[in-house]
């Protein structure tokens, strides 16, 4: 009876010890994950006019097409079961100088021709996003939802020689459709993103008319625990003319950028 009993002792002892050793501890319910990119960026277009006689003039005219522009942005993710939620800070300014090669109106300012003048184009973004996980199989996963943006303008042409300035600022809020669809075919391999955020007034608000895109397609290699190297291709653009402000401006930007992809939850789960 004492063996017997010794003996069951020991399978017990047994079969339970492998189970605690393996124990981990459980995922959190909300998932963060932070995502920054950095590369550049060639304003593709630009057209601008302020004020009812204003002139119009493009990114050339400012000498925005001259060089490279150096982007970058940083998000924050939070994910629980189908739902995920972003935080995105997309910072975007351009200061150029240029020689006017004929007049320009801008508001009640006028610059000669051949005045040199600084031009500041100013467009922050700060947007927040939901996603809902419509489809998720293997290896495909489609995500919609909205995105509404704080919009963070301040145009300016200001005369080197003289300090005559004149500018355009503006707080708004855009909202947005959003659509995200991920292809990862297998754990640790290669993934692609295709994200894509729009909207367009579609002529429903008197006297305004606009829209704006934020499209992406982005490979990532993962290459440790929660943690992902990317490269990306990005389109944003868009614009608006508000007739009772005698705004209207239009403007394309192409990015290339890298970056990373950090699963905090799944990077700290590891260090432990």
């Amino acid at each position: 009876m004492g063996c017997a009993a010794l003996s069951i002792a020991c399978l017990v002892a047994a079969s339970a010890g492998p189970a605690h050793a393996e124990r981990r501890p459980p995922a959190p319910w909300l998932r963060p994950t932070v995502v920054y990119e950095i590369g550049p960026a060639y304003i593709a277009q630009n057209d601008g006019r302020y004020g009812a006689q204003g002139t119009p003039y493009t990114a050339a005219d400012v000498g925005q097409q001259d060089n490279l522009v150096n982007v970058a942005r940083t998000s924050v993710e939070f994910a629980a079961g189908r739902h995920t939620a972003i935080l995105l800070y997309a910072p975007f300014e351009v200061v150029t100088e240029a020689r006017l090669a004929a007049p320009l109106q801008f508001r009640d300012e006028r610059f000669e021709a051949g005045t040199v003048v600084r031009h500041r184009y100013l467009f922050d973004g700060y947007r927040a996003s939901y996603l809902y996980r419509v489809l998720a199989s293997t290896p495909l996963e489609w995500q919609a939802g909205g995105s509404l943006q704080i919009r963070n303008a301040d145009v300016a042409f200001t005369s080197i020689a003289t300090g005559q300035r004149a500018h355009q600022d503006d707080i708004g809020l855009v909202f947005a459709a959003k659509s995200r669809l991920w292809l990862r075919p297998r754990p640790g391999a290669v993934w692609g993103c295709l994200d894509a955020d729009a909207l367009s007034t579609f002529g429903l608000i008197d006297g305004v008319s606009g829209g704006i895109y934020d499209v992406s397609l982005t490979v990532g290699q993962p290459v440790g625990r929660g943690v992902a190297l990317t490269l990306g291709a990005r389109v944003v653009g868009g614009g608006a003319r508000v007739e009772d402000q005698a705004i209207d401006n239009w403007a394309n930007f192409i990015s290339f950028t890298a970056g990373a992809r950090v699963e905090l939850d799944t990077l700290l789960r590891g260090a432990r």
